[in-house]
């Protein structure tokens, strides 16, 4: 007897698979990868922001107190704008009204810019900074991120014009150390997201 051609034979083996079989996932974190040379950028601004930003002294400044007493502030970053928001010129040591005041009070606003910008940008920097991770980054991501650095990286320059007009008028403020890192990240933020630049999704035109 011949057999049956329209029949399976027990020896037959399956029919092909149509494409390759997939592979097994390597991580559970599917369109994320935790290279080195992205892991460094976001520790070194993390580590910045949250460990030095916080714990570094940012400015210190005399003050009269509301038991007109002579006191002094010391602040790190997020006290510091909230501080200077609520300076009144009469709070400061041998104020006399005159027409100094709408300089002094146009300085601290200046002045205030400073820590009021690195504020926000360290906020959004730690928000947004695992989007770096990411193999597409999402470009409502990426954009946050990037405008954070510049934000930390340039409030440099309305502290310090601020601080040189307080100078002029005999206001005693210092500016400590703290502001450094937090501007240092910033650099560190343009330069990892200009870098992750071509890992934007290409999803609309944005």
């Amino acid at each position: 007897m011949t057999a049956d051609p329209t029949r399976p034979q027990a020896d037959d083996t399956p029919p092909p698979l149509l494409g390759s079989a997939p592979s097994r996932r390597t991580s559970r974190f599917t369109g994320f990868t935790f290279s080195r040379a992205r892991i460094l950028p976001v520790v070194g601004t993390v580590a910045a922001l949250i460990v030095l930003g916080s714990l570094l002294p940012y400015l210190s400044m005399p003050y009269i107190s509301y038991a007109a007493e002579l006191a002094q502030e010391n602040a790190t970053l997020f006290p510091a704008a909230t501080f200077i928001r609520g300076v009144d010129p009469l709070w400061l040591p041998g104020y006399e009204p005159g027409p100094t005041t709408a300089q002094i009070q146009l300085a601290l606003a200046l002045f205030n810019l400073g820590p009021s910008l690195q504020q926000i940008g360290a906020v959004v920097a730690v928000l947004f900074g695992a989007s770096l991770f990411q193999d597409e980054i999402n470009k409502f991501f990426w954009w946050p991120l990037h405008l954070s650095g510049w934000l930390l990286a340039l409030a440099p320059i309305p502290l310090f014009v601020g601080l040189a007009q307080l100078h002029a008028v005999d206001v005693a403020v210092s500016i400590e150390i703290g502001w450094l890192p937090i501007t240092l990240a910033g650099a560190l933020v343009v330069v990892a997201t200009f870098r992750a630049r071509s890992r934007i999704d290409t999803y609309a035109s944005i």
